[in-house]
């Protein structure tokens, strides 16, 4: 067994995408290791590459006689350096590469960086497609050229084709017998599934080890009862035969598990490093693992199966996991995660000391909030793609923040944005702002460095408020708004109401960068009415004989009180006066006559 393959491409700009594809001999299984913690066991992975760097990549072929390794390096190059000068690798394989006339031959490019070829068959023709097929008729040694050609270079690889005469005598080929069982233990009933790996057969006697038989190439066969079976395969062809044993183990299910399996432990972390404070993800990959032990480097630990943790303070910080079951526990897997200091000069105020300054650019690079002041987060991944709206949803509804988008100018490739809910203020802001307070909370995209109007434009918020919230406190619809802590001061952005659903308020907001926000309303003033109060004196002047009343000085006859109280109040009060004016008049009316 020999283990090989091909990568197409081998260099280009992030995101790069790699189509890896199979070209080990002999081979059952297939352990890829992409060299970024990354890992495949498909025969053909294709695999992308976010990150500039060289990556080693390795394959592991593997059947049941052994493995090979087989390394290759890729190199993803960052999409803001200049160009590099690429020029082109030239390398084919023919199959077969010998044989009787007329000969078949396949031609598969494997070259890098190639736009054009241009393939000589050595017998005076001549292709240009990528991957030709060409017969030879006479018998002979022909020379193979292929020319790989791009807009920088020309490059080109040789190989020799031997046509035989079919009049010759035909070589003695004896068979070689090889062959896969899948699975090789297991309990009764257990279904064995023989693919046969043999070479130059022509003919195939399989013996089950239990009495029964088979000339199928590849047979299924089911074994009932528990024991240690000898499989056997002769492979046949007309010069002679050979012989390949192997065993099968059949288990009684009646027994007890004779196998006890320790767990295995493993992770992934994501991402290894960037600018404090640093978010990871660390995703458990262990086997057979019921409870995990997570141990951050910093003193502080964890028993989550997937963990968040983030890192304020910078340094480099080396992660353990145990995995433990009922069987016993782990040896330690661990990892290094490396927190640098934003340098100023980066230009970007999205990290670091950022967020705690309330600058305009806050929200990268985790988040710096106290977690005692964090009520519940989410996160939310997204690709970061130069000349794309990207959109970052919050599907859980954990907060108050639906969703985030904005228009990226450069390309940053995965990245995660967490939305925070505070249980009150705020450790980064003086103050609450004015008003009744919805919502307190923060949001960070990415690592440091991407919320800058270098990279991005037409950043927006969606959020939501409680219907429930509004009719409790009587807040006034008109006067709900958001609010973002900016230069070491509040600022109100403009909103506009985008829906609404049986429970909910939707709003969306136009905003300047992340940090902390506040949604918050005003609460509607209660109907008020002012009643005048009209009092009535007596005159006590006399009547003359002109019958005229000569009347004492007065003083105001009626006086005005601003009261509140109800109309009802006020109807009653004007009725009552009315009545008493005009006992007034007919009681002078009386006296004149």
């Amino acid at each position: 067994m020999v283990a090989n393959f091909n990568a197409n491409p081998t260099s280009g700009y992030a995101p790069l995408a790699v189509q890896f594809t199979d070209m080990s001999q002999n081979a059952t299984e297939w352990n890829w290791d992409f060299g970024d913690e990354n890992t495949s066991n498909d025969q053909n992975p294709k695999h992308t590459y976010y990150t500039a760097g060289n990556y080693t990549v390795n394959l592991t072929a593997i059947n049941a006689n052994g493995t090979d390794s087989k390394p290759a390096t890729i190199t993803v190059l960052d999409p803001v350096l200049p160009v590099p000068t690429v020029i082109p690798v030239a390398n084919f394989n023919a199959n077969p590469t010998s044989g009787y006339a007329p000969l078949s031959v396949q031609f598969t490019d494997m070259s890098q960086n190639a736009t054009k070829w241009n393939w000589d068959f050595g017998d005076g023709n001549t292709s240009t497609d990528q991957n030709p097929k060409y017969t030879y008729y006479a018998a002979g040694n022909y020379t193979i050229n292929l020319t790989a050609i791009n807009a920088n270079d020309t490059d080109s690889k040789l190989a020799t084709i031997t046509v035989l005469d079919p009049v010759l005598p035909v070589p003695t080929v004896i068979p070689v017998a090889n062959f896969n069982a899948n699975p090789k233990s297991g309990y009764a009933p257990l279904s064995v599934q023989f693919t046969d790996m043999s070479q130059y057969a022509t003919k195939w006697k399989w013996d089950f080890g239990d009495g029964n038989t088979s000339n199928d190439q590849n047979p299924k066969h089911t074994y009932s009862a528990a024991g240690n079976y000898t499989v056997n395969l002769t492979a046949i062809n007309a010069n002679g035969t050979d012989s390949k044993p192997a065993t099968i183990t059949v288990l009684d299910p009646v027994l007890p598990v004779p196998t006890v399996i320790p767990p295995v432990a493993n992770f992934n972390a994501n991402p290894t490093s960037g600018y404090a404070p640093l978010a990871v993800q660390f995703t458990d990959m262990s086997q057979y693992a019921t409870k995990w032990n997570w141990d951050f480097g910093d003193g502080s630990t964890s028993t989550e199966q997937n963990p968040t943790y983030i890192y304020s303070a910078t340094g480099t910080y080396t992660v353990s996991l145990t995995a433990i079951n009922e069987n016993g526990t782990s040896p330690t897997k661990t990892t290094t995660i490396t927190v640098t200091q934003q340098s100023s000069s980066n230009g970007g105020s999205s990290g670091g000391s950022s967020h705690r300054s309330g600058s305009s650019g806050g929200g990268g690079g985790g988040s710096p909030e106290p977690a005692k002041n964090v009520e519940v987060k989410e996160l939310s991944q997204a690709f970061i793609t130069s000349g794309k709206n990207v959109q970052f949803d919050f599907t859980k509804n954990a907060t108050c923040v639906v969703y985030v988008s904005f228009d990226a100018k450069r390309t940053f490739g995965k990245t995660t944005t967490i939305a925070e809910m505070l249980k009150g203020k705020s450790s980064l802001v003086s103050e609450l702002p004015s008003g009744e307070v919805y919502k307190s909370f923060n949001i960070w995209v990415g690592n440091g460095g991407i919320v800058t109007s270098k990279n991005i434009e037409n950043p927006v918020i969606c959020f939501k408020v409680e219907k429930a919230w509004v009719q409790d406190k009587k807040i006034n619809q008109a006067s709900i708004t958001l609010k973002r802590y900016s230069d070491k001061k509040w600022k109100q952005l403009p909103i506009s109401l985008s829906g609404e659903d049986d429970k909910f308020l939707y709003f969306t907001a136009k905003i300047s960068g992340f940090s902390s926000f506040a949604v918050t309303g005003t609460v509607e003033k209660s109907s008020e009415e002012t009643v005048t109060e009209i009092q009535t004196k007596s005159n006590t002047g006399t009547i003359n004989k002109n019958n005229t009343v000569n009347k004492e000085p007065e003083e105001p006859q009626t006086e005005q009180k601003n009261i509140q109280g109800k109309p009802g109040f006020a109807r009653y009060y004007g009725i009552v006066s009315l009545f008493a004016l005009l006992l007034y008049l007919a009681l002078l009316l009386y006296k004149l006559e």
